[in-house]
């Protein structure tokens, strides 16, 4: 008696794929905001107060909570790469002037800073996609509700297509199975922008 062993469907391995690139990238914006607006905000405060010692501790503090992001975004970019992230070596000693010489502290920091960039970028591609797949193919449930006469153009009719409802209707699906086809491609190469970023600010050499 023989075991047959079927292969996963494509669609099994691809929508699993999909669902965490695009938590990934959403979930990525947000922090980034957090990330450039709490700790460069703190750093630059306490940078402007060192003189008197008072922003010695509100640049460290900058500095370790951009160490907590690059602990949590290490294990984020671990999932989207498919394989665990190289961990820094950190400086261990106590005192405060060792945060500030830790040349990983300064490249947490730096990602902290910029990865706004890479998630801006990533994020607008993947809610611009996933918007259009949505939108156009439910469009023949609520584009009646769009304006119309001869001072409105709908997007099929300002392409040369004929200005009736079954045409955009069709016109929409078309572009609906477009969107489908390219969004896992779309999806999974702004995850890879923003996770390649992060790692090469955020991991050791190997």
């Amino acid at each position: 008696m023989t075991t047959t062993y079927l292969a996963p469907a494509p669609a099994a391995r691809l929508l699993p794929r999909l669902a965490a690139d695009t938590r990934y990238v959403l979930t990525g914006f947000p922090l980034g905001l957090l990330a450039v607006v709490v700790c460069v905000t703190a750093f630059a405060t306490g940078l402007g107060l060192a003189v008197i010692w008072i922003g010695v501790p509100l640049m460290v503090a900058a500095m370790m909570l951009s160490r907590g992001l690059a602990i949590t975004e290490r294990s984020r970019i671990a999932a989207v790469l498919g394989r665990p992230v190289p961990q820094p070596t950190y400086r261990t000693s106590g005192s405060k002037l060792a945060v500030l010489l830790d040349p990983q502290s300064w490249r947490d920091l730096a990602h902290a800073a910029v990865r706004f960039i890479p998630s801006t970028i990533a994020f607008s591609f993947v809610l611009a996609w996933w918007a259009g797949l949505l939108g156009s193919l439910t469009w023949s449930l609520w584009g009646w509700t769009l304006p119309s006469g001869p001072d409105y153009q709908d997007l099929p009719e300002l392409l040369g297509f004929a200005d009736t409802y079954l045409t955009s209707v069709g016109f929409y699906l078309g572009l609906a199975a477009v969107l489908a086809i390219t969004l896992p491609a779309v999806v999974r190469g702004a995850a890879l922008l923003e996770a390649r970023f992060a790692q090469i600010l955020l991991s050791r050499p190997e």
